[in-house]
């Protein structure tokens, strides 16, 4: 996919407010692709608990919550292993990229994420994808599940910039599909997409199990949701309307 050279930030800075009946406006869903396009977690859970058996670890020494908090791979072998050099680092992540490749074949769509995308595009709304993996593996992914043909935009973190929770990744979306921050609305799994998307200035979603929703709430997340309906982001969305007309009339 080729992307449009564009500042992202000089790109919405540089828009005009539209109003809530502008016929401009473009709505949209941005998607984190781990956790909440691909259920990459039980694929994830899999290759570093294999890796911590390999390292002498107990597989139980596993701590899923620092995994899921969007923290680097570098940091999650330190958590898990302790402190390594960088040599042994690089050696550790190329065998945990072998084993996910390994269970890879398990990988699969996370629940109703097909239907609410397909839906959505159906009405109008853009669905965009905005992810941390490097392109390889999001392409990978992708065509493991037959998602990449439903989004407009595929955003990894080779064209990005910095890394969330910086906003950059967000912000280039929005600059790539031509959509208003605040009319695109984010889903993330990871705690660290949550002051990304908030810094970007959209609402953020957060989509994660119950016991998971504390610490994406303590980030920041405007709402949090453990199942998905089709019907649930057009509310988001419609709530955007009402808010910008709202604000007009005062």
């Amino acid at each position: 996919m080729v992307f449009r050279p564009v500042h992202a930030a000089e790109q919405n800075a540089a828009k005009p407010r539209p109003t809530a009946v502008d016929l401009r406006i473009r709505k949209a869903v941005i998607l984190d692709l781990d956790g909440v396009v691909a259920d990459r977690q039980p694929i994830d859970e899999i290759a570093w608990a294999k890796l911590l058996v390999e390292q002498g670890r107990a597989q139980a020494g596993l701590n899923l919550d620092f995994l899921y908090a969007g923290h680097p791979r570098r940091a999650v072998l330190k958590q898990d292993l302790g402190a390594v050099s960088e040599s042994d680092s690089e050696r550790l992540a190329r065998r945990k990229n072998e084993l996910y490749a390994e269970a890879a074949a398990q990988l699969k769509p996370k629940p109703r994420i097909s239907d609410v995308v397909r839906r959505l595009n159906k009405d109008g709304t853009i669905c965009a994808l905005a992810t941390s993996a490097n392109s390889g593996r999001t392409y990978k992914t992708l065509a493991k599940i037959a998602r990449r043909k439903d989004s407009a935009a595929i955003v990894t973190r080779e064209e990005a910039g910095r890394p969330k929770p910086a906003p950059d990744i967000f912000l280039l979306t929005a600059a790539i599909i031509d959509a208003e921050t605040e009319y695109c609305v984010v889903v993330e799994d990871p705690v660290a997409g949550v002051p990304a998307a908030r810094a970007a200035g959209m609402k953020c979603v957060g989509w994660a199990a119950v016991k998971r929703f504390g610490e994406l709430a303590e980030a920041g997340a405007h709402d949090l949701i453990s199942e998905l309906s089709t019907g649930y982001f057009n509310v988001l969305l419609h709530a955007s309307d009402e808010a910008t007309a709202a604000g007009e009339r005062v």
